[in-house]
């Protein structure tokens, strides 16, 4: 019956069974007969179709509300007894971490911790998340203000600065009084939403107004657009260093300048036992040595 219900939380999450048999790996057919085979078990209707998509009933929707974190734990139970014997640690992480300074730190993590071996896998920080809700991941270290709720809880890690990559690498300066446009992340994403409180500082005790015109879903375009001259880009600062702009053509925001959070996110169960724990342990000491705290 597990294999039922995970058929039956795909669909709720794709809409279609076309997209529930992707997600699933396995045929249309097949994902229409655990459902039938579903239904006849309980013998209640699941679904009711609409157009193309499928809805489901409140009947359904109750069964999965009391049903996903019982498969997530299942899940993360079976992820943990495949790793148990060789430390491995299936990881979510924001895609702008790893693009910068993720991979030096994980990589010092397995040197000075060889019994930690990990699973790496890059994503937005709200998918990555979500993975760890379903059970699919054990961590997601992502960035921004990702806000961990119900079964997950979250460790801030540190405050990433952001900074000003110029239009063209042209001598910027910033004063009092000034507005510039500037291209960023977008506002809906977690980086975002950490941001405005302390854009909205620098405004009010600076005088200093970055108004994002140009929102991007990734940091790494921002940077080489603005590389390029299309515009003022603000972005973190161990991005712009990792993708080659000299640290001499960065712009520092004033103290306290703006930074945006880093968190490790997971269910306290899997924090408090191997291998996350060990990896919890070491990870600041490597941020420490990657001069991020």
């Amino acid at each position: 019956m597990i294999d039922q219900i995970e058929a039956l939380a795909s669909l709720a999450e794709h809409g279609t069974m076309h997209a529930a048999a992707l997600r699933l790996r396995i045929s249309q057919s097949a994902v229409t007969k655990r459902l039938d085979a579903l239904e006849s078990a309980l013998g209640v209707r699941l679904r009711e179709r609409t157009g193309r998509r499928v809805r489901l009933t409140p009947a359904a929707l109750r069964l999965l509300e009391r049903a996903r974190p019982l498969l997530a734990e299942l899940r993360l139970a079976v992820a943990g007894e495949r790793s148990a014997g060789g430390g491995w640690l299936v990881l979510g992480v924001s895609e702008s971490i790893l693009a910068s300074w993720g991979p030096r730190v994980l990589a010092d993590l397995g040197k000075r911790c060889p019994e930690l071996h990990f699973r790496l896998n890059a994503h937005r920080s709200p998918v990555a998340v979500d993975l760890v809700r379903s059970g699919e991941y054990m961590l997601a270290l992502v960035a921004g203000d990702e806000q961990a709720s119900g079964e997950l809880a979250r460790r801030t890690l540190f405050a990433e600065e952001m900074t000003i990559v110029p239009s063209g690498l042209r001598k910027l300066v910033l004063r009092r009084g000034s507005v510039f446009s500037v291209m960023s992340i977008e506002p809906s994403s977690a980086s975002g939403r950490a941001l405005r409180a302390p854009l909205g500082r620098l405004s009010r005790e600076r005088g200093i107004r970055l108004e994002p015109d140009v929102t991007l879903q990734s940091y790494t375009a921002v940077v080489q657009l603005a590389r390029a001259g299309f515009g003022h880009g603000l972005v973190p600062k161990p991005l712009a260093l990792a993708l080659g702009v000299p640290s001499s053509a960065l712009v520092a925001l004033p103290a306290p300048g703006v930074h945006r959070p880093i968190q490790l996110v997971g269910r306290s169960a899997t924090l408090a036992r191997d291998p996350a724990e060990p990896f919890l342990a070491a990870l600041p000491g490597a941020l420490a040595r990657a001069g991020l705290i």
